[in-house]
């Protein structure tokens, strides 16, 4: 076994983990540890940087169990709803264009194994509701610029104005076409593409992605978005068996400071403090944001409780200063606490470079893994009684420094990896080394 001295015992300084949400946490994933692998079944082959839904409609589950199976892992996160807005299981609200109830059979396979099935739904990031429901958009409240792409694929800065929506080009995701279909024949299928082209592949991580280019939409959290998240929660928690659901992005987007000022807001506002010139301007502003995001959690949570108490509920928080997650995200995380059961911080210092990179990439993503040490340190008692489950990258970085990561943001609970796709053999090898080695079989619970 490695030392590091980092781990769940330098945490222990800083945080102390509730005992009945660590004891409730176990005994539904039935581990005294849990060791989490997370799946993405519309990305690709490669993890990241695309969007597939012909490769999540041939995904083999019954082989993605019992590989998790033989590497010791005794939990799988599937995302059954990502940023584009696909819905994977049978449902009568959403929209699914595998036209395949993924999440189902995972749940099927998953009662055979040793594997635990939890989900991670996106929230306020939703590309297809974007495109139907462009009312339900958030608004910008001033001016700023966005990216765009002109006819050569050539990225520039497109000016946006106060009242504009903020549906714009997505950052990550892009989609191939294959060489017997054309642009038409695709758009039907995912009809918030964009007849542009992301020419280049550069080297800084939300320039990584080569193809045609989605749109993406974050929907205002005071729209009939919630409503629709909250029946779509219901949906899956009274028809499947899962052990945990997890929000994801349970926030503002966080590429601006100007947002959410469409009518609803701004009147809700107004309601509340009176005011309009604080609007942007204030600490009312800041509070209004959070107490909205936390207002979603509670729905969900009260509604995922209702149906099935035992079912963990928990959010994904993107770690920062106070500046960045409650100014820009609307993020308090002991507000959300109040309603969940678990936080996962999502810990990625390698996205943003890796040291097979270069030295510059390996340094700058070394300042990012201690700033992520730092910043945990001092926000820690922020989670208050929730169980933290890290979620750190094994994709886009190599064995040495996934390793690092998630013996250094084990809090106690258990380490979460993101993701199966991507994750390379040198990476698996290493995988199933740490379980046996620095977990045990017993402690996993297998």
């Amino acid at each position: 076994m490695k030392s590091n001295k980092f781990g769940e015992d330098f945490w222990k300084k800083y945080w102390t983990p509730p005992d009945e949400f660590i004891e409730k946490t176990q005994k539904s994933f039935k581990a005294d540890k849990v060791f989490a692998m997370g799946l993405m079944p519309v990305r690709g082959p490669a993890g990241f940087r695309k969007l597939d839904y012909e490769f999540a409609e041939q995904i083999p589950v019954k082989e993605i169990i019992t590989h998790l199976e033989e590497h010791h892992f005794n939990v799988l996160g599937v995302v059954i709803k990502d940023t584009d807005g696909a819905c994977l299981w049978n449902t009568k609200i959403g929209w699914n264009p595998t036209n395949r109830d993924i999440l189902g059979e995972f749940v099927d396979a998953g009662k055979d194994s040793n594997i635990r099935i939890m989900v991670s739904m996106t929230s306020m990031n939703d590309a297809y509701q974007g495109h139907i429901y462009p009312d339900r958009v958030s608004i910008h409240g001033g001016y700023g610029y966005h990216t765009d792409y002109n006819k050569n694929g050539e990225p520039f800065k497109s000016k946006y104005h106060p009242g504009d929506s903020t549906t714009r080009c997505e950052g990550e995701m892009r989609v191939d076409i294959p060489t017997e279909k054309n642009f038409s024949d695709v758009l039907e299928k995912i009809p918030f593409l964009q007849n542009k082209i992301d020419a280049k592949q550069g080297a800084a991580r939300g320039a990584r992605g080569k193809g045609y280019v989605p749109t993406t939409s974050f929907m205002c959290p005071n729209s009939g978005h919630v409503d629709y998240l909250v029946d779509l929660a219901e949906e899956v928690v009274k028809n499947y068996k899962i052990e945990a659901f997890f929000a994801d992005y349970i926030r503002y987007d966080g590429s601006f400071t100007d947002i959410c000022c469409c009518e609803r807001c701004v009147s809700k506002f107004i309601k509340k403090y009176g005011d309009p010139r604080t609007i942007l301007k204030s600490n009312q502003w800041y509070d209004f944001k959070e107490d909205t995001i936390a207002s979603y959690g509670q729905k969900l949570s009260e509604r995922i409780k209702n149906i099935d108490s035992d079912c963990l509920v928990g959010w994904f928080s993107l770690p920062g200063p106070k500046l960045f997650t409650r100014n820009r995200l609307g993020q308090n995380w002991t507000k959300l606490g109040a309603y969940m059961d678990s936080a996962s911080p999502m810990i990625y210092p390698y996205l943003t470079g890796t040291r097979d990179d270069g030295l510059w990439w390996g340094f700058l993503a070394w300042l990012v893994y201690r700033y992520s040490i730092l910043n945990m340190k001092n926000r820690m008692k922020e989670f208050n009684n929730q169980a933290i489950l890290a979620i750190t990258n094994s994709v886009e970085c190599n064995v040495e420094e996934m390793l690092k990561q998630m013996r250094t943001f084990d809090f106690g609970l258990g380490i979460a990896l993101f993701k199966y796709y991507g994750t390379s053999k040198a990476q698996w090898k290493a995988l199933k080394k740490y379980a046996l080695e620095e977990y045990g079989l017993d402690t996993l619970g297998l």
